[in-house]
């Protein structure tokens, strides 16, 4: 049952990478979508959101972040397909929490292009299912240290809190600089409550420092103030991964 799980997992991986690299180089992923999403798109309905700075990067910084993620996770499932004495099968219940980290992973972007609120809560579902991994009272722990799970849930939580900005943004009259500062907020909040909660895991502060550091790279042109947010953002997060790793 846990080879099998295994597998899953691992095809998980290949698929979430696949629809990650389709929706990032595709410039209209609306038209792919099958028709009983696509026909909920309304006209204003924009993929140009904060959401979008992540998953269609414009800039070098985003590409180095997602494709380490790529290769993070290709790595992690080509290990896991082969099995060692010293490097077991995970636990059936943390391979079934990545299975629906991936599987939610996989969806969230294209279901948000006509259905916001739905592809967020995905993305929810998608970070929660990555703590809850890491978090396992009755694992052996070795999930909670790997610096995958690090950078997976740490891209999780900019891009989680990012489509809230997006969703809000698109529903609220406020301007995407307000929207950008409230997604920033509860960017660090829940990124120094996470930390806590895995402290064997310094990647997971250093994957989301590197996601405001590329945000701001990105945006330093187009919206200044977005910017300039990512960086207090990320000069917030320096005591914390001060604290992780000493």
């Amino acid at each position: 049952m846990r080879r099998a799980a295994t597998i899953l997992m691992c095809m998980m991986a290949l698929a979430f990478v696949a629809s990650g690299l389709l929706f990032a180089i595709t410039p209209a992923p609306a038209e792919d979508l099958p028709w009983q999403i696509a026909q909920l798109a309304e006209p204003s309905a924009s993929t140009d959101g904060l959401a979008a700075i992540y998953l269609r990067p414009q800039q070098p910084a985003m590409w180095l972040m997602l494709g380490g993620l790529w290769i993070a996770l290709i790595i992690f499932a080509a290990r896991r397909f082969w099995p060692s004495e010293t490097r077991p099968d995970l636990e059936l219940a943390d391979l079934a929490l990545l299975i629906g980290a991936l599987a939610a992973g996989s969806l969230w972007p294209w279901v948000a292009v006509g259905a916001p609120l739905v592809g967020f809560l995905l993305c929810v579902l998608m970070l929660l299912a990555l703590i809850a991994a890491a978090r396992r009272i009755n694992s052996d722990g070795r999930l909670g240290r790997h610096p995958l799970i690090g950078i997976f849930a740490g891209w999780a939580t900019i891009v989680t809190f990012a489509a809230f900005g997006s969703f809000l943004s698109d529903v609220t009259p406020i301007p995407v600089e307000l929207a950008a500062l409230v997604s920033a907020v509860l960017t660090c909040a829940a990124a120094m409550a996470t930390q806590m909660r895995i402290p064997s895991n310094p990647s997971y502060t250093i994957t989301v420092m590197f996601g405001l550091l590329a945000t701001a790279a990105t945006t330093i042109e187009s919206h200044p103030p977005i910017a300039v947010i990512a960086v207090l953002s990320m000069a917030a997060l320096t005591f914390l991964l001060v604290r992780v790793t000493t």
